[in-house]
């Protein structure tokens, strides 16, 4: 179905925007709720810059280096996050990142928006991220990034941005971007919700650490030496039993790990079993052949969407209810399910809850089912800590983009406790996941009441909330 706009020539963009996209009907309507408001464009408020355009070399430690998938809905996850040497962020210093600087990605999923608190510093980024620092004493950075992330922010990104597959936004098109400007006092209102919102996704992130600790924690595991070691021998006849015949595989890190687990002093670990023992199911999905993933109503999760404890059902990747219902239907999410990531950033791991009523997975991700008796949460506190996620390392494959296959999975140690400890160690790390969520749930909710502050304050114009 074709849909028309017309435009005058003297509505043309002065920026000589010819293309239909620019025009598209919804963005003309948006455009038009703006025009009666005092506004400003975003580059008189605000210097903004880009990151560092070349490639860089990484370290272990030193400065933050973002990237445009560090950037999500008001925050900064540094989950992921690479590291960069002092002196990289010395020779970008215009994008060195003070705390209140607002950070923008402005390729991929263009107009995420983040605004730097004072943990994160040092901190730098590269050319993907865009960094506004603002140049007025009485504009707050955080009513800036709530408006751009309320829908008249928003379809003004997505208007601006170029380019077909990889969607991108130019520092010329980003300056362009109309702000309107707020009397002192809603600002700080609309402020005061962004930082409760903050306050609670720190909190929620602080819950989720714990929970990575608390299996550890609980059965008293000594602190394991995972230092590298330079040279190690196997035996053949160990070569054979265990078909692997890369010398990766044999690091004597990995069996401290074991042994430290094994001499746990809390609670007794009687032995180690293969995964594979406690499944009753396991298999992982596929993404429909030539299908458009921004068409239906099932939600399409894929490895991005699963990191350790938590889910995030808010993808806008879809599939076809008969995708669902066919091709897919061994992959139908359901509670109690648990996901772990087989490729890419292998070995997260997450509980199914709260399913939607129609969800499922692609091929990066492995679905499992458990026996009777086995505590999901358990089983997903052992992936997710120190223990497993070196074990998960072990037995992945590839270098640059690491994957773990069906059969490997199945075969990685899991330590046998009791049924009473299991369940008991089980339940504590599930009221902390369950307490993440509950704090990750009123950010959400807090950071979309910002922005639906914002939002009703430009609807209200005419009756004069908004000051030039």
């Amino acid at each position: 179905m074709a849909v028309w706009s017309e435009i005058t020539i003297s509505t043309l963009d002065p920026g000589f925007r010819m293309d239909s996209e620019f025009y598209r009907p919804e963005f003309l309507v948006r455009d038009k709720e703006l025009s009666h408001i005092p506004l400003r464009s975003f580059g008189q408020l605000a210097f903004i810059t880009d990151g560092e355009h070349g490639s860089v070399p990484y370290s272990k430690t030193g400065v933050r280096y973002l990237t445009a998938e560090n950037i999500q809905q008001g925050d900064v996850d540094v989950s992921e996050v690479r590291y960069v040497d002092e002196w990289v962020n010395k020779r970008n210093a215009r994008a060195a990142v003070k705390a209140g600087d607002i950070l923008i990605s402005i390729k991929g999923t263009l107009g995420q928006v983040a605004v730097a608190e004072e943990w994160l510093p040092p901190a730098n980024m590269n050319r993907d991220v865009a960094i506004a620092k603002i140049r007025s004493l009485h504009l707050r950075s955080e009513f800036l990034a709530a408006f751009l992330l309320s829908r008249f922010g928003q379809f003004q990104a997505l208007r601006e941005g170029s380019g077909g597959v990889q969607q991108m936004i130019t520092l010329e098109r980003l300056r362009t971007i109309k702000i309107p400007l707020l009397e002192t006092q809603a600002q700080e209102n609309i402020a005061l919700l962004w930082r409760m919102a903050a306050t609670w996704r720190r909190s929620s992130k602080a819950f989720y650490s714990s929970a990575q600790r608390v299996l550890e924690q609980e059965l008293g595991v000594a602190k394991i030496d995972l230092s590298r070691s330079f040279g190690h021998k196997v035996s053949l006849s160990e070569i054979f039993q265990v078909r692997r015949w890369d010398s990766e595989f044999y690091k004597p890190k990995y069996q401290r790990v074991i042994e430290a687990v094994l001499k746990a002093r809390k609670v007794r670990v009687e032995k180690f079993v293969p995964v594979g023992q406690l499944f009753s199911y396991l298999t992982n999905g596929h993404t429909p052949l030539h299908h458009d993933l921004k068409v239906g109503k099932v939600l399409f999760l894929t490895a991005e969407h699963v990191s350790d404890f938590r889910l995030d059902f808010g993808t806008d990747k879809r599939i076809l209810q008969r995708h669902h219902e066919t091709e897919l239907a061994r992959t139908a999410l359901r509670d109690g399910d648990v996901l772990v990531t087989i490729k890419g950033k292998v070995g997260n791991c997450a509980v199914v809850r709260n399913c939607p009523q129609a969800a499922n997975i692609n091929q990066d991700i492995a679905l499992i089912r458990l026996r009777e008796g086995v505590h999901p949460y358990f089983f997903a506190a052992w992936f997710n800590s120190q223990m497993g996620k070196q074990l998960v390392e072990q037995r992945s494959t590839g270098g640059i983009n690491p994957f773990l296959g069906l059969g490997n999975l199945r075969g990685m140690p899991f330590p046998v406790i009791s049924q009473k400890e299991q369940q008991r160690i089980g339940d504590l790390v599930q009221e902390t996941v369950e307490n993440a969520y509950s704090a990750e749930r009123e950010a959400t909710n807090l950071l979309e009441q910002t922005k639906r502050r914002v939002e009703k304050l430009i609807e209200g114009s005419a009756a004069g909330e908004m000051t030039a």
